[in-house]
Parts: structure tokens; C-alpha cells; sequence
């Protein structure tokens, strides 16, 4: 079994976004965590949310209780319900999504991680599968990616480059957003990079000065990982130069 494969088995670690105060203290106080129907399948599919066995908190902006841009709870998931809005949050059954169904996570326990994990950069976070090892021992919110085998040697190639850059990150500029697998960053500009076996298509005005795109295949990656390396540091001179 590959690294990555193994990886892929013990993706058993959710990271879901808490963006108030009152969802934090749900969490932390009484032990449960709701996910709307809806969102699953788009940003992650049910059978990841059910064989999650740990669920983590990454706190936005909104977040003041707690560390903004960062995660410092973590629960032992207990069981998962499927019940509307309303018979979750009953004092709130006027609400305009009170019928909705909404997946209920609760949890045996919660607890404080021994560090804070950071977002060094404000970033959007939808939900992120990663390992429990990872968490127990992530500094950085990079370090709870789990990528293919060439995703992960190029990820220590960059960082030990010393290059400014973010893994699994949302540009945006204008109406344009595009997560990308990397991003690297030269002052205000940034230069992502695509590294799947299919990649999304990119428009040629959407790719705007803010921030240009790279493709790599998984294949060239393993093939001509030096190549690749060179064509990266290629781009980020000219984005320097000009």
C-alpha cells in the first residue's frame, strides 16, 4: 500500500468551520455540531462525514471567544442524526431554514488542543479530511493536508524553498475564486498551481494580473519533478521581475 493509500484509510479526522461564538460554545459546552443536508455532496461526500471519527473546529473571523483563524477544539465523535432545523434548534423554529435537514454531530468529548493550529493567511475553509496524527501535531493549518505522493514531495520542496505558500487555498480576485492545490505568493500577487489528474478550466480573462495558474499531472510530477521545480521558480522570478 502506497503512502497516499494509506493516507486515504486513515482520512479518519474532519475539520468543519465554526463562524460564531454561540456555534463554538455548542460545541464545546454541549458536545454537538450540525452540517446542512446540502452541503454534503457538494463539499464532501456522507460517507467521509460519517467515517469521521474525530470532528475539529476551524474558528473564521467571526469567532471573538476563541482564536480567530486557528483551531483549538476537537471532539470524539459519538453518533450522527439526520433532523430538520427546527428539532435541533427548536427556540429558533421561526427561522427561515427551520425545516431544513441538517446532519447532527454529537460528541463524547471535547478538548482543547496543547497548541493552537494557525491559518498564517485568512483563508475560506469548507471541510478538510486529514488524520488524527496530522492534527495532534499540525503547527500550521498546511501541515493537516493529505495530498497524492507527488503532491506531498512537492509540498517540502516548496517549503523547504523557503517560498511563501499555502496548500488546498481559495484565490480570489474580483468575482474570480479558484482553490488550487498550492499558492505561492510574491507581495500582492500570487501564482497557483494545479496538480490532479483533471484540473478545472480557466478562461483566459479570468486569469487576471492578481494571480496566475500552473498545471502539473500527476505524471509529470513523478516524471520530471525537477523540470517542474524549475518551471515554478522560472515563473516566480518573472512575477518579481515584473
Amino acid at each position: 500500500m502506497s503512502t497516499h493509500d494509506a493516507d486515504e484509510v486513515s482520512r479518519d479526522c474532519l475539520v468543519a468551520v465554526v463562524t460564531n461564538d454561540a456555534d463554538l460554545r455548542r460545541f464545546t459546552d454541549e458536545h454537538w455540531y450540525r452540517i446542512p443536508a446540502r452541503a454534503v455532496g457538494r463539499s464532501i461526500t456522507e460517507a467521509a462525514v460519517r467515517q469521521a471519527g474525530l470532528l475539529a473546529l476551524y474558528q473564521t473571523s467571526g469567532v471573538r471567544d476563541g482564536l480567530p483563524g486557528a483551531i483549538e477544539f476537537w471532539g470524539e465523535v459519538r453518533e450522527m442524526q439526520t433532523l430538520p432545523r427546527h428539532a435541533i434548534l427548536p427556540d429558533e423554529a421561526g427561522h427561515p431554514a427551520a425545516g431544513e435537514l441538517y446532519h447532527l454531530i454529537r460528541l463524547a468529548r471535547v478538548e482543547r488542543l496543547d497548541a493552537p493550529i494557525i491559518a498564517r493567511r485568512p483563508r475560506r475553509i469548507t471541510f478538510l479530511r486529514t488524520t488524527r496524527d496530522r492534527l495532534f501535531h499540525a503547527s500550521d493549518i498546511n501541515d493537516l493536508v493529505v495530498g497524492t505522493g507527488a503532491e506531498e514531495r512537492l509540498w517540502r520542496a516548496l517549503r523547504d524553498g523557503d517560498l511563501e505558500v499555502e496548500r488546498r487555498f481559495f484565490l480570489r480576485s474580483g468575482d474570480v475564486v479558484m482553490e488550487v492545490d498550492f499558492a505561492l505568493f510574491q507581495e500582492e500577487r500570487a501564482l497557483g498551481l494545479l496538480c490532479g489528474e483533471t484540473v478545472p478550466a480557466v478562461n483566459a480573462d479570468d486569469v487576471v494580473d492578481a494571480w496566475r495558474i500552473l498545471r502539473f499531472s500527476p505524471a509529470r510530477l513523478d516524471r520530471e519533478f525537477s523540470d517542474c521545480l524549475t518551471e515554478i521558480a522560472d515563473y516566480l522570478r518573472r512575477m518579481r521581475e515584473g
